[in-house]
């Protein structure tokens, strides 16, 4: 039997929810529940975990992760924490839309939007800096309240992009992948996060430091 993998420095698990109905659209914070693959996928996400002692379980509220996170917890008997910091960043109008749809309705804006993207938000969404503001202060409140532990944080496929672009100059997340269910590990050591590796992808561990302060 493998040891289990302690935490001497403060550990975060992101986690991206398992799949939803919502695959190609805008799915920022409308609420819906993981598809049936979605459900299929949790035992092969908690298998990618079982050789982390965890101690902490935060979740975005929104059914999708709050699903993700219930299935994790139930293993190991431990509470979900909810944060609404957590959350996707919101699409405004353009929720639940697909691009033919969003182009269909105002072909200028969805123009105007790709061009200056990520400057511009979707009409009535959420500005970025405000997102980047949110889930830093999110962080910064497990990394706290998680102190000197490893706590898995589920959460949605832009929060985890937009904290990995920190460990790039440019914040350039295009080419980083994120499918549902996937699993990053991530350290922190003296004031700043560092990037190890994706759970269960036999990829090479990032030594870049992600710097998020307390």
């Amino acid at each position: 039997m493998s040891e289990k993998k302690s935490s001497p420095r403060p550990t975060l698990i992101l986690v991206r929810h398992a799949h939803t109905d919502m695959a190609g659209r805008f799915c920022g914070q409308i609420d819906p529940p993981l598809s049936p693959e979605g459900l299929t996928q949790l035992p092969e996400l908690n298998d990618r975990l079982r050789n982390y002692s965890l101690s902490h379980i935060f979740s975005s509220d929104l059914q999708r992760a709050r699903q993700t996170a219930e299935s994790i917890a139930s293993r190991r008997k431990l509470p979900v924490h909810l944060l609404a910091s957590l959350r996707e960043i919101a699409f405004g109008s353009w929720e639940g839309l697909n691009w033919a749809q969003v182009v269909a309705h105002d072909r200028d804006y969805a123009q105007r939007w790709l061009d200056l993207y990520p400057s511009i938000p979707a009409p009535g969404g959420e500005e970025l800096e405000h997102f980047r503001e949110r889930i830093q202060n999110a962080v910064n409140e497990i990394a706290l309240r998680s102190r000197g532990g490893c706590a898995v944080v589920v959460t949605h496929a832009g929060v985890i992009r937009t904290l990995t672009g920190n460990l790039t100059r440019d914040g350039n997340t295009g080419d980083f992948k994120c499918d549902y269910g996937s699993c990053f590990e991530v350290l922190r050591d003296q004031q700043r996060w560092t990037l190890l590796h994706e759970i269960g992808s036999g990829s090479a561990a990032h030594e870049t430091p992600l710097v998020i302060s307390n």
